[in-house]
Protein backbone atom coordinates (compact mmCIF):
# COMPACT_ATOMS: atom_id res chain seq x y z
CA UNK A 1 0.00 0.00 0.00
CA UNK A 2 1.08 3.25 -0.62
CA UNK A 3 0.90 6.74 1.11
CA UNK A 4 2.08 9.73 1.01
CA UNK A 5 5.02 10.99 3.72
CA UNK A 6 2.43 13.36 5.15
CA UNK A 7 -0.51 10.40 5.42
CA UNK A 8 2.19 8.05 6.92
CA UNK A 9 3.13 10.32 9.35
CA UNK A 10 0.28 11.65 10.49
CA UNK A 11 -0.64 7.72 10.72
CA UNK A 12 2.41 7.33 13.16
CA UNK A 13 1.25 10.21 15.12
CA UNK A 14 -2.47 9.12 15.91
CA UNK A 15 -0.96 6.45 16.96
CA UNK A 16 1.37 7.13 19.51
CA UNK A 17 -1.49 9.49 20.72
CA UNK A 18 -3.73 6.58 21.59
CA UNK A 19 -0.65 4.46 22.71
CA UNK A 20 -0.60 7.59 25.18
CA UNK A 21 -3.91 7.96 26.02
CA UNK A 22 -3.87 4.18 27.17
CA UNK A 23 -0.86 4.16 28.52
CA UNK A 24 -2.47 7.34 31.00
CA UNK A 25 -5.71 4.85 31.63
CA UNK A 26 -3.43 1.87 32.71
CA UNK A 27 -1.80 4.02 35.16
CA UNK A 28 -6.02 5.65 36.57
CA UNK A 29 -7.16 2.10 36.81
CA UNK A 30 -3.52 0.26 37.92
CA UNK A 31 -4.29 1.62 41.64
CA UNK A 32 -6.60 -0.74 42.33
CA UNK A 33 -5.05 -4.01 43.27
CA UNK A 34 -5.53 -7.31 41.68
CA UNK A 35 -8.70 -5.71 40.43
CA UNK A 36 -6.27 -3.95 37.91
CA UNK A 37 -5.05 -6.51 36.07
CA UNK A 38 -7.92 -7.96 33.80
CA UNK A 39 -8.62 -3.86 33.75
CA UNK A 40 -5.31 -3.19 32.20
CA UNK A 41 -5.18 -6.26 29.66
CA UNK A 42 -9.08 -4.53 28.29
CA UNK A 43 -7.26 -1.40 27.87
CA UNK A 44 -4.46 -3.06 26.04
CA UNK A 45 -7.24 -4.87 23.81
CA UNK A 46 -9.11 -1.37 23.21
CA UNK A 47 -5.81 -0.14 22.14
CA UNK A 48 -4.84 -2.67 19.52
CA UNK A 49 -8.51 -2.33 18.17
CA UNK A 50 -7.95 1.46 17.96
CA UNK A 51 -4.94 0.69 16.23
CA UNK A 52 -5.92 -1.34 13.84
CA UNK A 53 -8.51 1.89 13.01
CA UNK A 54 -5.70 4.33 12.45
CA UNK A 55 -3.64 2.03 10.39
CA UNK A 56 -7.08 1.33 8.44
CA UNK A 57 -6.44 -2.91 8.56
CA UNK A 58 -8.96 -5.29 9.11
CA UNK A 59 -7.84 -7.98 11.53
CA UNK A 60 -9.72 -11.16 12.80
CA UNK A 61 -12.18 -11.86 15.02
CA UNK A 62 -10.96 -12.09 18.18
CA UNK A 63 -7.22 -10.70 16.78
CA UNK A 64 -6.59 -8.18 20.24
CA UNK A 65 -6.93 -11.61 22.55
CA UNK A 66 -4.59 -13.07 20.58
CA UNK A 67 -2.10 -10.50 20.31
CA UNK A 68 -2.58 -10.48 24.04
CA UNK A 69 -2.28 -14.12 24.71
CA UNK A 70 0.07 -15.66 22.36
CA UNK A 71 2.28 -12.71 21.07
CA UNK A 72 3.22 -10.96 24.20
CA UNK A 73 4.03 -12.68 27.78
CA UNK A 74 2.02 -10.37 30.06
CA UNK A 75 2.08 -12.75 32.62
CA UNK A 76 5.19 -11.15 33.61
CA UNK A 77 3.91 -8.09 34.41
CA UNK A 78 0.96 -9.37 36.47
CA UNK A 79 2.43 -9.57 39.82
CA UNK A 80 3.51 -5.87 40.02
CA UNK A 81 0.11 -4.98 38.57
CA UNK A 82 -1.06 -6.38 42.05
CA UNK A 83 1.01 -3.59 43.79
CA UNK A 84 -0.81 -0.14 43.82
CA UNK A 85 2.37 2.32 43.56
CA UNK A 86 5.10 0.02 41.63
CA UNK A 87 1.51 -1.46 39.55
CA UNK A 88 1.26 2.28 38.26
CA UNK A 89 4.49 2.59 36.91
CA UNK A 90 4.24 -1.17 35.52
CA UNK A 91 0.85 -1.02 33.71
CA UNK A 92 2.09 2.22 32.03
CA UNK A 93 5.29 0.60 30.58
CA UNK A 94 3.75 -2.65 30.04
CA UNK A 95 0.83 -0.82 27.71
CA UNK A 96 3.33 1.72 25.99
CA UNK A 97 5.30 -1.33 25.45
CA UNK A 98 2.86 -3.69 23.92
CA UNK A 99 1.53 -0.68 21.37
CA UNK A 100 4.75 0.76 20.37
CA UNK A 101 5.41 -2.90 18.82
CA UNK A 102 2.11 -3.14 17.70
CA UNK A 103 2.29 -0.03 16.15
CA UNK A 104 5.51 -0.71 14.48
CA UNK A 105 4.51 -4.29 13.26
CA UNK A 106 1.09 -3.12 11.93
CA UNK A 107 3.19 0.69 9.95
CA UNK A 108 5.63 -2.57 8.29
CA UNK A 109 2.86 -4.64 7.20
CA UNK A 110 1.06 -1.46 5.43
CA UNK A 111 4.21 -0.66 3.50
CA UNK A 112 4.79 -4.01 2.87
CA UNK A 113 1.63 -5.22 1.28
CA UNK A 114 -1.00 -4.09 -1.08
CA UNK A 115 -4.40 -2.79 -1.21
CA UNK A 116 -6.16 -6.33 -1.86
CA UNK A 117 -3.53 -7.66 0.74
CA UNK A 118 -4.83 -5.44 3.25
CA UNK A 119 -8.17 -5.59 2.24
CA UNK A 120 -8.26 -9.27 3.63
CA UNK A 121 -8.19 -9.53 7.39
CA UNK A 122 -6.56 -13.15 7.48
CA UNK A 123 -3.42 -12.22 5.78
CA UNK A 124 -3.07 -9.23 7.80
CA UNK A 125 -3.07 -11.14 10.58
CA UNK A 126 -1.34 -13.16 9.92
CA UNK A 127 1.49 -10.62 8.41
CA UNK A 128 1.12 -8.57 11.64
CA UNK A 129 1.63 -11.58 14.07
CA UNK A 130 4.79 -12.43 11.85
CA UNK A 131 5.53 -8.92 12.46
CA UNK A 132 5.35 -8.97 16.15
CA UNK A 133 7.00 -12.21 16.17
CA UNK A 134 10.04 -10.31 15.01
CA UNK A 135 10.04 -7.82 17.43
CA UNK A 136 9.68 -9.86 19.78
CA UNK A 137 12.42 -11.91 19.15
CA UNK A 138 14.70 -9.26 18.91
CA UNK A 139 13.60 -7.29 22.19
CA UNK A 140 14.80 -10.78 23.61
CA UNK A 141 17.89 -10.95 21.89
CA UNK A 142 18.80 -7.80 23.35
CA UNK A 143 18.16 -8.55 26.85
CA UNK A 144 19.90 -11.63 26.54
CA UNK A 145 22.95 -9.48 25.40
CA UNK A 146 22.45 -6.74 27.82
CA UNK A 147 22.43 -9.69 30.71
CA UNK A 148 25.49 -10.72 28.98
CA UNK A 149 27.47 -7.68 29.26
CA UNK A 150 26.18 -6.98 32.88
CA UNK A 151 27.77 -10.62 33.83
CA UNK A 152 31.03 -9.94 32.07
CA UNK A 153 31.48 -6.82 34.02
CA UNK A 154 30.52 -8.06 37.37
CA UNK A 155 33.37 -10.65 36.74
CA UNK A 156 35.72 -7.78 35.46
Amino acid sequence: MTTSADEHQLMVEKAQKCIDTHSKQAIAVSFIPLVSVPIVYGVCAKMIVQLDRIFGIPTAKGWDSEILHNVFAGVIAAPALAIPVLGAGVASAYIKSIGESYAKAVVAVVNNSTLEELSDSEIVSHRVKEELQKIHTKQREKRIERMNDRKIRAEV
